[in-house]
């Protein structure tokens, strides 16, 4: 019997991706430049775009490359640890729902004002939306930090990449021919929830048993083995099922951390997942044309302005809101300032499905080599720029951070137990219910605007009956948002009274002051996700002109709510002296 000849061509590639990439992470880290830099150097060489007589195929780099995107969300799942969430929980969830809703809406934004399409603007303003895990876990390990502040960054990234995950289900229903079509949607939300239900519950009950029943075993090549293929056995039920195999090994790796002995599937996985997550990163550079980086100057620029100012900015705020000192927030803010691996992962499915052109590939990933640069530097310059901006706020604000601080310290105090919560289950329910009426409203008034729009302009000019129709719409949702401003009160009020109780402090004006920080909190968490979901459904000028309208409403009532704070903290103090001198 004669061997079986080994394919040249895809050997030549491996070694061809591998010796590239050993030399290009070389220099990157012997000039303390992130190893993803160097990967993607490495695809820029190989790659068809630069004249370098060392060519590798892109179909085979590539179907090696699906092989690390598999593993890397395996190894993200494992990662994923409910107990780890929920003592980070809500501040977590609030930075990285602020920040991810900002950047989404604002990149849908910044593509439709570069000209391009609905559909490629989601997919730009999904892919600035998420920061990258891996790069800020690399960056934490080189600069050696640790603590809670670092769990809370972490934590916020394991949120984020959930919320990567259900976009990844979404905009490859999108770009697959569902387009921005409502009823499409609903359905693939209502098919995907009927997915993890299935492969969750059956899933949690079988799984770990099977995973400790093997580890129990002594052989650490058969866990190998056997994790990674049911790794393998989810994602390809997932692609057949008209999903990403990213989903499936995410959920591979959430079952497989049940069962109590995911380090050690971990520690295994950790130099198979290392090389094929290489390989990904080098197929990434691979696809980069430096010739359109210099057209798409705009492009790069606005891109780059959104990553490095915005998420700096919307990180730090969710973490200030979220109960976090000033200092602490600009740390947090710098620390999410990039993009990383899920940004070119929904880049590179938009290319696949055909719904995203060629300019915005490169511009993603120059926007990730400057950013990712940048990042140890804005976390070292946190403490100076805190400082900096101490100075330079006016004492009402200084005030108000020194009232947050002693707010959130109250908030601590508060039991986690469930008797005293029962209370909110009804208001909670009442704001969430109001937030998804006004979506809704938005949603239906968008499909039939036209509709209405051709019935009544034989009457009016059409731009009074465009006007005319969001007018309606309009008046019909402001019940439902006066709703959620009452359930917002009603929340922020109870938690504030609960908070003071459980300190016991007797601070003139905190218990105000704590229930107007609870009141921003929950107001920013519903309303932004709310219009990253809308913006596409609904007329970008409309939707910039109510935000814009917005920020200012929200600018005065912040103003005022200070200043009535700082009048009752100085009442409070003179009094104080009043009685003593008394």
């Amino acid at each position: 019997m004669s061997a079986v000849p080994a394919n040249p061509s895809i050997l030549l590639d491996l070694a061809m991706v591998l010796g590239v990439a050993a030399v290009t992470t070389v220099v990157c880290q012997r000039f303390r430049l992130p190893l993803v830099l160097g990967y993607l150097l490495a695809g820029l060489i190989i790659g068809p775009h630069v004249p370098v007589p060392l060519v590798a195929n892109l179909h085979n780099v590539h179907t090696l490359s699906e092989l690390g995107i598999i593993l890397l969300m395996f190894s993200l799942g494992i990662e994923f640890s409910l107990k780890k969430l929920m003592r980070a929980g809500p501040p977590a969830t609030l930075i990285a729902l602020i920040k991810t809703g900002f950047l989404t809406w604002a990149g849908y934004l910044a593509g439709r004002l570069l000209g391009w399409g609905a559909v490629e603007s989601i997919f730009a303003g999904a892919a600035l939306g998420i920061s990258s895990t891996m790069i800020i876990a690399r960056v934490y390990q080189g600069m050696g930090i640790k603590g809670p502040v670092a769990d809370l960054v972490l934590s916020a990234l394991i949120v984020e990449d959930l919320l990567a995950i259900l976009m990844l289900t979404l905009l490859t229903a999108v770009g697959s021919g569902a387009g921005l079509s409502l009823s499409a949607l609903l359905l693939t939300i209502a098919r995907l929830a009927g997915f993890l239900v299935v492969v969750l519950v059956f899933g949690r009950w079988l799984v770990p048993r099977f995973i400790r029943w093997v580890a129990d075993m002594g052989h650490d090549e058969t866990l190998l083995i056997t994790a990674v293929g049911l790794c393998f056995a989810l994602s390809l039920l997932a692609s057949r099922m008209g999903y990403s195999v990213a989903l499936g090994a995410f959920l591979a790796g959430m079952l497989v951390a049940e069962s109590g002995r995911e380090r050690k599937v971990e520690h295994l996985l950790s130099p198979l997942k290392d090389v094929f997550v290489a390989i990904f990163f080098v197929s990434i550079g691979m696809l980069i044309d430096p010739t359109q980086v210099l057209p798409n100057w705009k492009a790069l620029l606005l891109f780059g302005f959104l990553v490095f100012f915005g998420k700096f900015v919307s990180a730090a705020f969710g973490a200030l809101l979220g109960g976090s000192g000033l200092r602490t927030s600009l740390w947090i803010g710098g620390s999410l300032a990039q993009i990383g691996e899920f940004s070119f992962i929904i880049v590179a499915l938009g290319q696949a499905l055909g719904v995203v052109g060629p300019a915005l590939f490169p511009v993603m990933v120059v926007t990730s080599a400057w950013t990712t640069m940048t990042t140890p530097l804005l976390i070292k310059h946190s403490d100076p720029l805190a400082d900096r901006f101490e100075r330079m706020l006016p004492s009402r604000l200084r005030y108000f951070l020194m009232h947050h601080r002693a707010a959130m310290g109250h908030l601590g105090a508060i039991p986690f137990r469930k008797a005293p919560w029962k209370s909110l289950r009804k208001p909670f329910g009442y704001l969430v219910l109001d937030g998804l009426m006004v979506t809704i409203a938005a949603l239906i008034a968008s499909l039939a605007h036209h509709l209405l729009r051709d019935l009544i302009k034989g009457f009016i000019p059409q731009v009074l009956a465009e006007y005319a129709v969001w007018f309606v719409v309009g008046l019909f949702a402001f019940r439902f948002m006066m709703g959620m401003r009452k359930q917002v009160r009603t929340v922020a009020g109870a938690m504030a009274k609960r908070a003071l109780q459980s300190s016991g402090s007797t601070v003139e004006g905190m218990e105000e002051a704590v229930r107007f920080f609870l009141e921003m909190a929950i107001s920013f968490m519903v309303v932004l996700p709310m219009i990253a979901i809308l913006q596409p459904f609904l007329p970008t000028r409309l939707v910039s002109c109510l935000v814009g309208v917005g920020l200012c409403i929200f600018g005065i009532i912040f103003w005022r709510r200070t200043g009535a704070i700082q009048r009752r903290r100085l009442e409070g103090s003179e009094g104080l002296m009043e009685h003593t001198e008394e």
